[in-house]
C-alpha cells in the first residue's frame, strides 16, 4: 500500500506523533509519501518517497493527515479531486473530524488490510460572480462558506435567493452556508443545529443576527443560492476558515452542492452520537 503522509507539524504534538506513525507505517510495509519539506526532519530511508503534495495523493491508495480539523480539511478538499479516501490521526485537542486519537496507531494495520469502511461526505462550492458576469473567485468548501462585514462595525443586510426566488432577508454580522459536516463548525458556535453528515442538505446560519426571524434554515442539497450585501461595509467570503477574500459591490456569492464528494476512513465501530457525546462534551 501506498500511503501519502501530511502532518502539521505547527501542532505541538504533531512531530512525535507523525515519528510514532511512521514507525508503525514502516513496520506494516507500506510506502510513505511526503511533501519535500520534511526531507530535512525525517532524513532519507527506503520507505519514504519526497514530492509535493498534489504528486504524493496522485500516486497513493489513501491519504493520512496527523493534527487537528484545519489540516484535515484541507488536505480532504485536495483528496476529492483525485478521488483518494482520507483519515486523520489526532495531534491537537478537540479534532472532532479525526477518524483515530494518537493512543490507537495500532489501528492503522486495519487500514493498511483494507479492514475498513468509508464515508461519504458533502461538499460546496462557493463562487463570486461580478456585476458582469465573470467569475471572480471559486472555491470549494468541505465545512462552510461565510459572508460577513468587514472593516466596519455596522451590520450589514444580506439578501439570500434560492433557486431563482427570494428567500430571506437578515441583518446581521454575516451569513454561514454550511454541510452536514460544517453543522458542528462555525454554524453550531453561531446557534444552528446539529445535521447528521449522512443527510445531504444546506444549512443556512445568520451571525448576530438583529431580526425577529434569526433561525437556521435547512435546504435541499440541489438548493442553489445567491448571496448579495447591500454594500454598507465591505463584504468578504470565507471558505473552510480560509484567507477571506473581498465581495465587490454589486456581486454575487453563489453556493451550490459540489460534484466532489470527500471520502472519510473510519476505522472505528463509533456512530455520528458517539462522536458527538465524547467531543462535544469536553
Amino acid at each position: 500500500m501506498k500511503i501519502a503522509l501530511i502532518p502539521n507539524m505547527t501542532r505541538q504534538n504533531a512531530p512525535d506523533v507523525t515519528k510514532q506513525v511512521l514507525k508503525e507505517l514502516e513496520n506494516l510495509g507500506v510506502s510513505v509519501f511526503l511533501s519535500d519539506e520534511f526531507s530535512n526532519f525525517f532524513g532519507e530511508t527506503d520507505y519514504i518517497t519526497y514530492c509535493n503534495i498534489e504528486n504524493s495523493i496522485s500516486e497513493c491508495d489513501i491519504v493520512l493527515t496527523v493534527g487537528g480539523d484545519g489540516t484535515f480539511i484541507k488536505s480532504a478538499k485536495l483528496s476529492s479531486e483525485k478521488n483518494r479516501p482520507i483519515l486523520c490521526v489526532n495531534a491537537g485537542k478537540l479534532a472532532y473530524l479525526a477518524g483515530l486519537e494518537s493512543t490507537e496507531l495500532t489501528l492503522l494495520k486495519d487500514v493498511v488490510e483494507g479492514k475498513y469502511k468509508t464515508e461519504k461526505r458533502m461538499m460546496l462550492n462557493a463562487t463570486i460572480i461580478g456585476k458582469d458576469g465573470e467569475v471572480l473567485y471559486h472555491s470549494n468548501c468541505l465545512n462552510d462558506a461565510v459572508v460577513s462585514r468587514c472593516g466596519t462595525v455596522r451590520i450589514m443586510n444580506l439578501s439570500i435567493d434560492c433557486n431563482g426566488a427570494h428567500l430571506m432577508d437578515y441583518s446581521a454580522d454575516g451569513v454561514i452556508v454550511s454541510t452536514p459536516t460544517g453543522s458542528t463548525a462555525y454554524s453550531f458556535s453561531a446557534g444552528g443545529p446539529v445535521i447528521e453528515p449522512q443527510i445531504d442538505s444546506m444549512l443556512i446560519t445568520p451571525v448576530c443576527c438583529h431580526s425577529f426571524f434569526s433561525r437556521s434554515v435547512v435546504l435541499r442539497p440541489d438548493s442553489v443560492l445567491e448571496i448579495k450585501h447591500d454594500n454598507s461595509g465591505e463584504a468578504m467570503l470565507s471558505c473552510d476558515g480560509e484567507e477571506p477574500v473581498s465581495v465587490p459591490q454589486d456581486s454575487i456569492v453563489k453556493i451550490e452542492c459540489s460534484q466532489k464528494k470527500a471520502e472519510f476512513i473510519k476505522v472505528k465501530n463509533d456512530t455520528f452520537i458517539d462522536i458527538l457525546n465524547k467531543k462535544m462534551t469536553k
